[in-house]
């Protein structure tokens, strides 16, 4: 429950941040993926798949560019 917490607790002040708003497609992105494997959206499985996929991705991303 707590890390539930806490990935929403991130979640909202990147989103009240200036900086998720060029990155707010790929948040996006992230839980349409969680979605289309089938993981219902209003469980504690979901959040963890959106944060997981996400930040996967952008680790990928800024790896490659250096």
């Amino acid at each position: 429950m707590s890390r539930i917490l806490l990935t929403c607790t991130f979640a909202a002040a990147l989103l009240a941040s200036g900086t998720v708003h060029a990155n707010q497609s790929d948040w996006q992105q992230a839980r349409l993926a969680c979605a289309d494997v089938g993981i219902d959206p209003s469980s504690a499985a979901f959040g963890q798949c959106v944060f997981d996929l996400y930040y996967s991705l952008w680790s990928e991303e800024n790896v490659a560019e250096h």
